[in-house]
């Protein structure tokens, strides 16, 4: 069964808007941005992609298909910062949540480069925040997105179905709900966003077509959401989240636009945490590399930028032959991934900018992560 393409398009502000999104859980609106505000979307995310890959020594087309995800720009772009507290978009965040205020979470762009994109699983934005209230996203590309060039896809009226587990994105038992008969398509023309539900199911295919894909998100809570830790603690955000657990999200990094209500409103939420496994998972993906690196550099303090300089990485690679977990011939392998996974953790500490597809993750666990588990379980 093919899915249903979503036809309907409203402008933000009408009523009708209103009412499609509480009960699809998602609507097509126009006006998020002016016409002048999407136009600093593009220039600005290539200034903050050129300086990135120069450090990186990559091109910018290297670079972006390779760290697709920068986020928190609107605190070290100009640009990006302009265009938050310039822009409606806190304001329409707030009518969709129907609270009398709304916080920015975080913002972020996803590039999907023509052809060197993947996949990006279903799952429910709000299942990933250390927050006790269901938020909304506004998601706004810069040019028109086909249903052949990376478009959302959702599942319309799933935010009723309640909170699910947060997915693990590197686990192969994720929810696949390609063959749900709500799944619907969500192509955008120029000038069109998505504002969507926090507990929608959603996520994106690769984009196929020969015209490369970024979309600009910002992330809303209500004002009155409180920080929970239990679930969702591994978040990068939470790093910036400076109250106790139980108080109500404040502070400089959290912009508010409104009022904070007196009462707690919004939708509450509880999730259950995601479910501990063996192997890979995205929850503990740096942690559990970094202590795969200390087990092969008999360095069991090491910091990963030890682990992953190049003496660092030599004792690694010594370790791995030493324990017969790779061959002579698998040596080049080893050295590339641990030499990726350098890279990938300059880039994250310096930029904020990382591989939602998790592929050197990947690749360390297929070459000699399994392995390594194994013997840190005997």
């Amino acid at each position: 069964m093919s899915p249903r393409i979503e036809q309907q398009r409203f402008r933000w502000d009408d009523a009708r808007a209103r009412e499609f999104y509480d009960e699809h859980g998602y609507v097509i609106v126009s006006e998020v941005l002016s016409a002048e505000e999407r136009a600093t979307v593009q220039p600005a995310w290539d200034e903050l992609v050129a300086e990135a890959a120069q450090a990186a020594e990559m091109e910018p087309d290297d670079f972006v298909a390779r760290f697709p995800q920068n986020r928190d720009l609107w605190s070290k772009s100009g640009a990006f910062r302009e265009l938050l507290f310039s822009s409606a978009q806190g304001h329409i965040a707030r009518h969709f949540l129907d609270t009398s205020g709304a916080r920015l979470f975080h913002d972020h762009a996803i590039a999907k480069p023509a052809g060197r994109s993947a996949t990006i699983p279903w799952h429910q934005d709000s299942s990933y925040w250390p927050l006790d209230r269901v938020g909304n996203s506004l998601w706004t590309p810069t040019e028109a997105v086909s249903a052949e060039g990376g478009c959302l896809k959702v599942l319309a009226g799933s935010h009723r179905d309640g909170p699910g587990k947060p997915q693990d994105f590197l686990s192969p038992d994720g929810v696949d709900r390609d063959s749900d008969p709500r799944l619907t398509l969500l192509p955008v023309e120029q000038g069109e966003s998505v504002v969507l539900h926090g507990l929608t199911w959603h996520g994106s295919s690769p984009n196929t077509c020969t015209v490369d894909r970024l979309a600009y998100l910002t992330l809303w809570v209500p004002s009155t959401a409180r920080f929970t830790p239990s679930h969702a603690g591994w978040h990068p955000t939470a790093a910036h989240i400076d109250v106790a657990p139980g108080e109500r999200l404040d502070g400089d990094w959290f912009p508010l636009f409104g009022q904070v209500a007196d009462h707690d409103d919004g939708e509450a939420v509880e999730f259950d945490p995601p479910t501990p496994g063996v192997g890979p998972t995205m929850f503990k993906a740096s942690e559990s590399i970094r202590r795969h690196l200390q087990w092969l550099a008999g360095a069991s303090n090491a910091p990963m930028s030890m682990l992953v300089s190049a003496e660092g990485a030599a004792r690694c690679v010594s370790g791995a032959l030493r324990e017969g977990l790779i061959t002579e011939n698998q040596r080049a392998q080893l050295e590339s991934v641990i030499a990726e996974l350098a890279l990938q953790e300059r880039i994250r500490e310096r930029f904020v900018a990382r591989d939602v597809y998790l592929s050197t993750v990947e690749r360390w666990w297929h070459l000699v992560g399994y392995a390594i588990e194994d013997r840190l379980q005997c």
